[in-house]
């Protein structure tokens, strides 16, 4: 099985069947979908238990809340599939979605942590972020953003065996760690190049009940894991003389006020 559609969910049952029709609709369906949900407390497990399809195999777990990074550690564990694709619950990917993952996996011409796709907003149509300097390019997750300044979320898919190297700090007393302490860790080991197609295949949205949108609550409640990811991130800056920007200077004072907040 080459690919591994994880989808970890917290009372997502009023919109995670839009992310199953999609699956519904892949033009090849050599995936599985493994769903580990974080404790909730709506029908999202009888809705799930509701999906029944031929297509692809479906495996739900139901795991008392402990945050997304969590999720993650149990579901890569887990995973039966090559490569590692993390959906989130409220977004969907596109009828070609994973036919062109195995198309650009298959046809790397070197070994590599994984691929790198674009996202769009499904309400407006626009790609997030910036472009790739060029169609096949070969980057790690460090060099997409200090080297080629690519902001905004992508699609990444990770080979499974080098995640489960990598497993995400599970700090006692938080429930939230930023995919890029994993994602910046990945980048210094071998392989740790990700092959980017500039080609959209994952639909999201920023909903309200969002990590995006609750942003600042959640780094005030998780502070030590956010210490870890500004570290990381000021360590980089310095390595590749990134100029002092806004953004540096940001993470500065973060990681002072962090630091202030957790030796209290």
């Amino acid at each position: 099985m080459t690919t591994t559609i994880f989808t970890p969910t917290y009372n997502r049952a009023y919109i995670i069947t839009k992310l199953y029709d999609s699956l519904l609709s892949q033009t090849c369906f050599d995936f599985e979908w493994l769903i580990v949900d974080d404790g909730s407390s709506d029908n999202t497990e009888e809705l799930v238990s509701g999906f029944n399809t031929d297509k692809f195999n479906i495996t739900y777990i139901k795991q008392q809340n402990g945050g997304k990074h969590r999720a993650i550690n149990r579901g890569v564990k887990i995973a039966k599939g090559e490569l590692f694709f993390i959906v989130d619950s409220d977004d969907f990917l596109t009828p070609n979605a994973v036919e062109k993952i195995i198309k650009y996996w298959k046809g790397k011409d070197r070994d590599c942590l994984g691929l790198c796709f674009r996202k769009f907003n499904y309400k407006t149509g626009e790609t997030i972020g910036r472009k790739f300097p060029y169609q096949g390019l070969y980057a790690t997750s460090i060099q997409l953003e200090f080297v080629y300044n690519i902001k905004g979320d992508k699609a990444e898919i990770f080979r499974t065996d080098i995640l489960r190297q990598y497993p995400f700090p599970e700090i006692e007393g938080e429930n939230f760690c930023t995919e890029n302490v994993c994602w910046l860790a990945m980048s210094k080991g071998k392989p740790n190049e990700l092959l980017c197609a500039d080609e959209p295949i994952y639909g999201c949205d920023y909903l309200e009940d969002g990590l995006s949108h609750n942003i600042k609550k959640i780094m005030k409640a998780n502070p030590k894991g956010y210490i870890l990811h500004d570290k990381q991130l000021l360590k980089i800056g310095a390595l590749y003389r990134h100029p002092l920007t806004t953004a540096r200077v940001v993470y500065n004072l973060l990681y002072l006020l962090f630091l202030i907040r957790t030796n209290k």
